[in-house]
């Protein structure tokens, strides 16, 4: 019989669950993995449903972190990491231009899809630039993906860089504005005073800021746009906070047309809603998790995304 962890257990250090883990050749990343229930590792008797964590850019998985205890208190095994370059997951050589591009970033999402799926009974969770990466991975592996859940993800339109923003300034005046930025950005990502406060400086910008004007420089993604996102074929929740300064409420009902099977949901909250609004947040996904309503994927279908030549 499976022994289920305690209640106690589930608020304990986060970093006793984390592994740094070569994800692809010179990028590291730190993985947690966490069941709440124990089970041989192996696809033949593993039944219960994991949940993908993607956070965005700057962030860390740990934006995720009451998701993460409360659906591991509901049974669910969970696995999410820091992206490459942002918070435990150090970048560990020099770093250069292309590896910040959302080319790269994709890759490592799909990797560490292929390399902790156990079978198909998987749910993707993403906030901001990591709703990108989720519904990369979905497309590119549906039948293995049951649901997808989309936190202040926008629109169904395809990446632009960020070119004459103000990250199109030179790195060395960005690092000098950085303590400015990181007040200014703290501010429009909460509609919560309490909860803003309560949020440390390196969990938000979590990232070299220089590094970040790369991720920034680097968000290009043509093929992402409406045509993309209508071949999503399982249930998908869409998230978006009434107070979001970042997406506008169009840009998410445009979403909810697009993708035939999704149910918009607007809280009373800004762009951080794992934080924001977290136990509703929680209340929502926990019921749309629990829905299992009978979803067919097409065996056949055609893969968009190439892997580099």
């Amino acid at each position: 019989m499976p022994h289920k962890v305690s209640p106690e257990d589930l608020n304990d250090d986060f970093s006793r669950h984390e592994k740094l883990v070569e994800i692809r050749k010179r990028r590291n990343v730190v993985v947690f993995e966490r069941s709440a229930n124990i089970y041989p590792r192996s696809p033949e008797n593993y039944n219960s449903t994991t949940l993908f964590f993607y956070h965005g850019a700057g962030g860390t998985y740990k934006q995720f972190k009451s998701q993460i205890t409360f659906l591991l208190g509901q049974g669910y095994r969970v696995v999410t990491c820091d992206m490459f370059a942002h918070g435990k997951s150090r970048c560990r050589v020099r770093p250069e231009n292309y590896m910040f591009t959302f080319e790269q970033y994709c890759y490592d999402a799909l990797k560490l899809f292929d390399r902790y799926c156990l079978n198909d009974q998987n749910v993707l969770i993403g906030h901001s630039y990591g709703t990108s990466l989720c519904t990369l991975v979905c497309n590119e592996r549906k039948c293995r993906v049951k649901k997808l859940i989309l936190l202040s993800g926008g629109g169904p339109y395809a990446l632009a860089p960020e070119n004459y923003s103000l990250f199109s300034l030179p790195a060395s005046l960005l690092s000098c504005f950085k303590p400015l930025i990181l007040k200014v950005f703290k501010e429009a990502c909460f509609h919560s005073p309490v909860k803003r406060s309560s949020v440390p400086n390196s969990e938000l910008l979590s990232i070299e800021i220089e590094n970040l004007r790369q991720v920034m420089r680097g968000q290009k993604w043509d093929e992402g746009d409406e045509a993309y996102h209508a071949l999503i074929s399982c249930p998908v929740l869409l998230l978006v906070g009434r107070h979001d300064k970042f997406i506008p409420l169009a840009d998410e009902m445009t979403m909810n047309l697009v993708i035939s099977q999704s149910v918009l949901h607007i809280l009373e909250g800004g762009h951080m809603l794992p934080i924001d609004c977290a136990d509703e947040v929680n209340e929502i996904i926990a019921s749309f998790l629990s829905n299992d309503a009978d979803v067919h994927c097409k065996l056949h279908s055609k893969t968009i995304f190439k892997k580099p030549k």
